[in-house]
């Protein structure tokens, strides 16, 4: 069962000019499970400014495997720079102020070219927030991020609208898929479970 929640605008609960949020929830093997959705989380300039910096400037590493046992895909670059770890930790907090309280694991940027295929895979014991950087969007383009549901052949897809930010638990098992024609990059926070 999927069930797509339009909770409001943050702006309607804030009494702003706020990014709206959606919330998604379905049921996996009886348990609830949800997949926070919050729009417009940095401004058109700093997702730009992040994009061209992160794809042209970063020393990456060649990616991290999905699961034991399996080749690594796409590329990795840490991020170190207590700055931008703030920067970015202090965003996912005014969203999901839920998260303020969990001690900070790990900071990342993924970076996947065409035809990249990455497997369905847990981040286990965590909480993962993606920030997706990308200039625009074309839903012809792909690079949702895949969410297993209750089998190995059903599963729900957000996609990676500029400025989007998800937040959810690390132990559902999900993917990305790679844009048809151009590099996907997402930042991902991780933040260790209590």
């Amino acid at each position: 069962m999927v069930a797509t929640l339009d909770l409001g605008s943050n702006a309607e609960r804030r009494g702003g000019s706020s990014p709206s949020i959606r919330t998604i929830i379905f049921l996996l093997i009886g348990l609830l499970i949800m997949i926070n959705v919050y729009d417009n989380v940095i401004s058109k300039e700093k997702n730009d400014e992040w994009y061209h910096s992160i794809l042209y400037k970063g020393n990456y590493n060649y990616g991290e495997s999905d699961r034991p046992g399996m080749p690594p895909t796409g590329m990795t670059l840490e991020i170190k720079n207590a700055e931008r770890i703030n920067e970015l930790s202090d965003i996912a907090f005014k969203y999901h102020p839920e998260l303020n309280d969990l001690k900070f694991l790990r900071a990342y940027v993924n970076l996947f070219f065409p035809h990249d295929r990455p497997a369905f895979h847990p981040d286990l014991n965590c909480y993962t927030c993606l920030f997706y950087i990308t200039p625009e969007y074309d839903m012809q383009e792909g690079g949702e991020t895949q969410f297993l549901k209750n089998d190995e052949y059903d599963f729900v897809g957000v996609f990676p609208k500029p400025g989007r930010l998800i937040v959810f638990d690390g132990d559902i098992y999900h993917r990305a898929t790679s844009y048809r024609n151009n590099p996907r990059i997402t930042i991902a926070l991780k933040f260790i479970k209590p």
